[in-house]
């Protein structure tokens, strides 16, 4: 048995069964009411903030709406948000990381945190180097990392065959996390599309546990949106975003010329001498750089 980490909030308390499965019920009824709306309205990002910046990743079906609660957490928390407009996330998951690159470098995104619920997930693991050398670190939520079976059931769709338990795409996706240092997850045991729920498990020690049911409750509830806000902050404790502060540096002073009434000596009074010059040394600009 893996060992892993479930997580305990300080602000609130985990919903009793019943509650959690009608909010699940109404969470799926608002995931798929965006699928419709988001064809013509898509959520805009909030670029401001002084902290690493957070893009936020769909999964199958999803769009950018969905992610509303969660931008307006993490934005109120200083970092800036994106989300990625995907469409209808039906389509080759490889294309659909190539879409996500894109995005990072066409909107100069860089040392940023990768959320990826579901099928985002699989989405971030496709960056090729350059994608991944603007990451500093990825957090999945709900990815079959090992497939679902539930898969078999939509089969009219090329990202259905690639999350079929022991694909060659999943197999992949395997070897890639298994490389990479900078993921973590975020699972629980009753999730209803990651069939079995360990399938979202990466295996690692810092995997979390959230003690409350439903897929899309990783990403929409409260729990879900705090838990996931918490392992961001908690990253970003470990290594602040560097902030420069410039400190005012006087004026650079003008060369000082004495006075063109040359000093008389004793020896020739009539003599002039010529005009002196004194040359002061610029100073220099300081800049304090916070760690």
């Amino acid at each position: 048995m893996n060992v892993h980490l479930t997580y305990v909030s300080d602000n609130r308390s985990v919903r009793n069964p019943i509650l959690q499965f009608l909010a699940e019920k109404w969470y799926t009824i608002l995931y798929f009411w965006h699928m419709i709306i988001g064809i013509f309205i898509e959520l805009e990002n909030s670029p401001e903030g002084d902290k690493r910046p957070v893009v936020l990743v769909s999964g199958l079906l999803g769009r950018t709406l969905s992610w509303e609660p969660m931008l307006k957490y993490l934005s109120a928390n200083g970092h800036p948000v994106y989300t990625v407009p995907l469409g209808f996330q039906l389509g080759n998951i490889r294309k659909k990381s190539k879409i996500l690159e894109t995005f990072l470098i066409e909107k100069n995104i860089k040392d940023c945190y990768i959320v990826g619920h579901s099928m985002g997930g699989l989405i971030a693991s496709g960056l090729t180097y350059k994608g991944r050398d603007r990451v500093k670190k990825i957090f999945i939520a709900g990815t079959p990392v090992k497939g679902t079976y539930l898969s078999y059931f939509l089969p009219m769709f090329i990202c259905s065959w690639q999350m079929m338990p022991n694909s060659k795409f999943i197999r992949e996706v395997g070897e890639v996390f298994g490389k990479l240092p900078n993921v973590q997850s975020v699972f629980t045991k009753k999730d209803q599309v990651i069939l079995p729920s360990e399938n979202s498990r990466l295996g690692h020690f810092d995997d979390v546990e959230l003690p409350e049911a439903g897929h899309l409750n990783l990403f929409m509830g409260p729990l879900g949106i705090e838990c996931l806000s918490d392992l961001i902050t908690a990253e970003e404790k470990k290594d602040p975003k560097p902030t420069i502060r410039k400190v005012e540096s006087s004026k650079q002073p003008k060369d000082v010329e004495f006075s063109k009434t040359p000093s008389k000596s004793p020896a020739s009074a009539s003599k002039k001498s010529p005009p002196l010059k004194k040359f002061v040394p610029f100073k220099t600009r300081e800049v304090e750089i916070d760690s």
